[in-house]
């Protein structure tokens, strides 16, 4: 697998938060149906149509954000909250294939990221950003072209 490093400005979303235990993930299933039917809600979107999923990860537990970009926060839709992304410095990879196979890329990933010397960023946000090469998984969570990018947040050691 091949990763690259970037720093990403701040920026500011808009969406649903998810909190609990890595058992419930499926529970994001039924947020994103309710995300889908909602997103248009959401005034000043930068990028219609890509999603940004803010997560931070703990050792039982995480949280997750289905949202979008936003260029200024106003008029927060009931039930759904804004976040700023601090500017961060991240490894990126692209998931391709079903959803089934996400920690196989994300093992992937902590092992390219340790051969280039850096250690994950506990401290802040991991992303995910999904644009139109992303397949619900509303639709079809077994779809072989799926596709989306990972953002995972590093330091040097």
């Amino acid at each position: 697998m091949q990763g690259r490093i970037i720093r990403k400005e701040s920026f500011q979303v808009v969406g649903l938060p998810w909190t609990g235990p890595y058992t419930m993930s499926r529970e994001l299933n039924k947020l994103w149906e309710v995300f889908l039917k909602r997103v248009n809600e959401i005034p000043h979107q930068t990028d219609p149509g890509v999603f940004v999923c803010p997560c931070h990860d703990r050792v039982t537990d995480f949280t997750c954000y289905i949202a979008v970009e936003v260029s200024r926060v106003e008029q927060i839709p009931a039930g759904m909250v804004a976040l700023t992304v601090p500017t961060q410095t991240y490894a990126v990879f692209t998931h391709r294939g079903p959803i089934r196979n996400v920690p196989t890329t994300y093992q992937k990933a902590w092992k390219w990221i340790e051969r280039k010397g850096f250690r994950k960023d506990h401290s802040t946000l991991g992303l995910e950003i999904y644009n139109h090469h992303y397949i619900p998984v509303t639709h079809d969570p077994a779809e072989p072209d799926n596709m989306y990018e990972i953002f995972i947040p590093i330091k040097r050691p």
